[in-house]
C-alpha cells in the first residue's frame, strides 16, 4: 500500500522533470504551512446557505486563482474533501501541489444550518521540499498570494451568509519573500569560490583571522569558513565564528542558490589570559562585537546585488554578549 502512495505522489508531482543532482543537499521545504495552526479550526461559519452553493462558491472561487479541482468526495463523517491541484511550474509541466480542505456541519434539505469552512493543508508538502530550493522559492512566490486570494474571493462572496460572532477568520499565508529556516542570506548568479572570498575578506578586514575553508571546492554543497578574533593580541587561538555556506548550482555552476548561516556560540570557553593580557580581556566583548558589525556591513555592501531576487540583506539576529553565563535549562514540563 505504502509504495502505491509514493508512485501516485511521485506521479502528481513529477519529480523527473527536475534536474536535481543526488548531491545536492535537500532541508525543510519553503512551501510549507504554520503547523502551530490547527487544520481543523474553522476559517468560516455559514448558515442559511445551500450547500450546493457553498460548495460550488469554493470551486469557483479557488478556479480563479490558478487552482484546478482534482477530488472532491464525501467522508464517512458526512462532510466534504476538497482537493485542488496546483501546477509546480508556471507551465504547469512539471507536476502539481495538492490543496486540500473540508466543510463539514449540519445540512437539513440541502440547506446549511451550520457549516464549518475547515483551514486547508499542502498534502504532498514533504514532497515538494525535494525539489531544487530556486524552484520551491519560486513555486511558493505564487502559491501563497494565489491560496489568499482564494479566501479573499470566498469572504466577498460569502458575506450575507457568514456567523456575524465569528467573522472571517483568516491570515494571508505570503509575507513577502523570505528565506528557509535557519539561513540569514541566499544568493545567486554568483560563483561560490568569490562569494567566499567576499566574506572572507569583510571577516578579515574587520580584524578576524581566516582559519579554514571545510571544502574549497566550486561546487561545494556543505562547506564552512572558520574564522578566530584575536582574544590575546594576534595569536590564532581566540573568539571561534564561523559561516556555513549550503549551495545549489545552476548548471553553469553559478550559485542557484548559495545560503549562508552563522555558526557563533556566545558562551564559548575562551583560553585563560595571561597578566598582560588582562586588560584587553575587559574590552574583549566590546572589541568582538564593533568588529562583527563591521564584517556584517562590508559583506552586506560587497554582496547584496548578488542576493536572490526579492530579498534583502538580513543582518544576523543580536546574540547574549560574549562570555556571558549560559542560561540554566528550562525547567521539566
Amino acid at each position: 500500500m505504502l509504495s502505491r502512495i509514493a508512485v501516485f505522489l511521485a506521479l502528481i508531482l513529477g519529480l523527473g522533470c527536475f534536474s536535481i543532482s543526488s548531491s545536492q543537499p535537500v532541508a525543510k521545504p519553503v512551501v510549507t504551512i504554520d503547523p502551530s495552526v490547527p487544520h481543523a479550526f474553522p476559517v468560516a461559519i455559514y448558515r442559511n446557505i445551500r450547500a450546493d452553493h457553498l460548495n460550488q462558491m469554493l470551486v469557483d472561487s479557488f478556479s480563479e486563482f490558478n487552482f484546478s479541482l482534482f477530488a472532491k468526495r464525501r467522508d464517512s463523517d458526512d462532510s466534504t474533501i476538497f482537493q485542488f491541484s496546483y501546477p509546480i511550474d508556471k507551465n504547469g509541466k512539471s507536476g502539481t501541489v495538492i490543496f486540500e480542505f473540508k466543510v463539514d456541519g449540519t445540512v437539513v434539505k440541502n440547506k446549511c444550518m451550520n457549516c464549518f469552512l475547515r483551514r486547508g493543508r499542502i498534502l504532498n508538502g514533504g514532497d515538494v521540499g525535494k525539489l531544487p530550493w530556486m524552484a520551491q522559492y519560486d513555486l511558493s512566490s505564487r502559491l501563497y498570494p494565489d491560496i489568499d486570494q482564494a479566501y479573499a474571493s470566498i469572504k466577498s462572496k460569502s458575506q450575507n451568509y457568514l456567523d456575524p460572532q465569528h467573522g472571517f477568520d483568516y491570515k494571508n499565508m505570503w509575507m513577502g519573500e523570505r528565506n528557509r529556516p535557519g539561513y540569514d542570506n541566499s544568493y545567486a548568479k554568483i560563483k561560490l569560490p568569490d562569494l567566499k572570498r567576499e566574506v572572507a575578506r569583510a571577516f578579515t578586514d574587520s580584524g578576524f583571522i581566516l582559519l579554514r575553508d571545510s571544502n574549497p571546492a566550486a561546487d561545494a554543497t556543505d562547506s564552512v569558513l572558520a574564522f578566530s578574533f584575536p582574544v590575546d593580541g594576534d595569536k590564532p587561538a581566540g573568539v571561534a565564528y564561523s559561516i556555513q555556506f549550503a549551495s545549489q548550482f545552476d548548471i553553469d555552476g553559478f550559485c542557484y542558490p548559495c545560503e549562508t548561516a552563522r555558526l557563533y556560540n556566545p558562551y564559548q570557553t575562551l583560553q585563560p589570559a595571561g597578566v598582560s593580557a588582562m586588560s584587553s580581556r575587559l574590552t574583549l566583548a566590546s572589541r568582538f562585537e564593533s568588529s562583527l558589525s563591521s564584517a556584517n556591513e562590508k559583506t552586506r555592501a560587497s554582496t547584496e546585488r548578488y542576493l536572490r531576487p526579492g530579498t534583502q540583506y538580513i543582518q544576523p539576529p543580536k546574540s547574549a554578549s560574549l562570555g556571558s553565563a549560559r542560561p540554566p535549562p528550562p525547567p521539566p514540563t
